[in-house]
This record gives structure tokens, C-alpha cells and sequence, in this order.
């Protein structure tokens, strides 16, 4: 190998460490800046007791889009829901319309939010712990037994729904429905808890009528073909 050619190389390789170092710098800046604008989002909720009261008509003023509160994990996930016309914009949108990595939690345009029998809520699975990410650690049976309830808040009252399914799945083999068909829901929900990783003792009781089925779905980190996916029943 001549000295040209190892000249190059040696070129080539400290441009891809710059690079490297570029792109985990200003990733970090967006991990930053999300946690930020999120945090300061909060500030329209406040915690009284085991209830979460939501500033609907300023967090509404910031965003036309927002449809509710969506509380999970102790609190490790707390942020608003918002609805878009596709499954695209949200994707690298903050709530505050700032174009960011981080995105923002967002439900399935294709079906009305908490009036079609299953609402699809998608967020993304950061790095930094952020959005979705605590969703991984459903995987495990005892975080599901640590944490079996999310909540969600809207202009209507709250819903607390019970964690009956967690399964990790390719997009496309994904339980979800679309159109909300009543003869079909109990095979839907069959089908959810078939489709479970572990038993999961949840009783059979579920609030009926929109959004008695809500599922989180976010990408595992151990491999991002594979999507996790947790699966609620509306017990309140």
C-alpha cells in the first residue's frame, strides 16, 4: 500500500469521526431541546392527588391539533396527544410545531380518537429516555405489574385503562382495526390478548363504546423492524 493510499484512508477516517461527533452533538442539542419544550408543556397540568388537571383550552391555543393528555409510567410518560390528517407530520414535529427528531405523541389519523373502539397512539422511542421509550420496558412482566395502568385526560373526563396485552410485532402484524365494527370487537380483543408475550391477570370487565381499546405503540430499541406494543382496556 503506498503512501498515497494511506493518506487518504487516514483522510477519510478522521472525516467520518468528524461526522460522527457532528451528528451525536447536534442529536444530543435535539434530545435537549425537546426535553425542554416538553417539560415546560407541564406547566399546563398540575398533579392534585391521583388526578391530573390539564389546561385544555391553552395547551388547544398552542395547537389545534391536541386532543388530550396521555399519563403513563409514574409520570415517566407525560405529554400531550395531538391528531393529525396523516401519520407523517408529527413524525419530527414537536406540539410546538419546532421540527425535532423527538416528534411528538400522536394518534392514528385513520380512526377518531377515543370514538373508535380501538384509538392507535404512536410515539417515538428516544435514546434519552424520552416519549415512548419507557413502553420497552413492558417487555418485562414485572414493569407491567409495577406500572398496569395509563391514564388519559380530555376535555371529557379521564379514562384509566388497564394494560391487558404487550406484544412485539412487525408494523404489518400489528392488532389493530381501523373501522369499528361492535360485531367484531370481541374477536378484536381476543385477538390482542392472544397475541400478549405473558399472561397478564386483567379482569374481563371493559368500559364500553369509543375508546375502550387504546393501544401505545413505539419502536423496540433492540431492533427498530419490530415495534412495541401495549395494549389498554378502559376500566374508568
Amino acid at each position: 500500500m503506498n503512501n498515497k493510499i494511506r493518506i487518504t484512508i487516514r483522510i477519510l477516517a478522521v472525516i467520518v469521526i468528524i461526522l460522527s461527533l457532528y451528528y451525536i452533538i447536534m442529536t444530543n442539542a435535539q434530545y435537549k431541546k425537546a426535553e425542554t419544550e416538553y417539560t415546560d408543556l407541564n406547566t399546563y397540568t398540575e398533579e392534585v392527588r391521583d388526578f391530573i388537571a390539564v389546561d385544555y383550552d391553552s395547551l388547544s391555543s398552542i395547537n389545534k391539533d391536541f386532543i388530550g393528555w396521555l399519563y403513563a409510567c409514574d409520570g415517566n410518560i407525560s405529554y400531550p396527544v395531538v391528531q393529525s390528517h396523516d401519520n407523517e407530520e408529527y413524525l419530527k414535529t414537536t406540539f410546538n410545531g419546532s421540527r425535532n427528531i423527538a416528534g411528538c405523541i400522536f394518534a392514528d389519523y385513520r380512526t377518531p380518537a377515543f370514538d373508535n373502539y380501538q384509538t392507535i397512539i404512536y410515539g417515538h422511542s428516544m435514546n434519552d429516555g424520552s416519549m415512548f421509550r419507557r413502553l420497552v420496558e413492558y417487555k418485562d412482566a414485572e414493569y407491567c405489574k409495577r406500572y398496569p395502568y395509563f391514564y388519559i385526560y380530555t376535555p371529557d373526563g379521564r379514562r384509566k385503562y388497564e394494560i391487558f396485552s404487550v406484544y412485539k410485532k412487525s408494523p404489518v402484524d400489528a392488532v389493530l382495526a381501523y373501522a369499528d365494527i361492535p360485531e367484531e370487537r370481541p374477536a378484536l380483543v381476543k385477538k390482542i390478548e392472544e397475541s400478549s408475550m405473558y399472561k397478564i391477570s386483567a379482569p374481563d370487565n371493559i368500559v364500553s363504546g369509543g375508546g375502550a381499546v387504546v393501544t401505545l405503540i413505539t419502536c423496540d430499541v433492540s431492533n427498530d423492524y419490530y415495534r412495541i406494543v401495549v395494549n389498554g382496556k378502559r376500566v374508568e
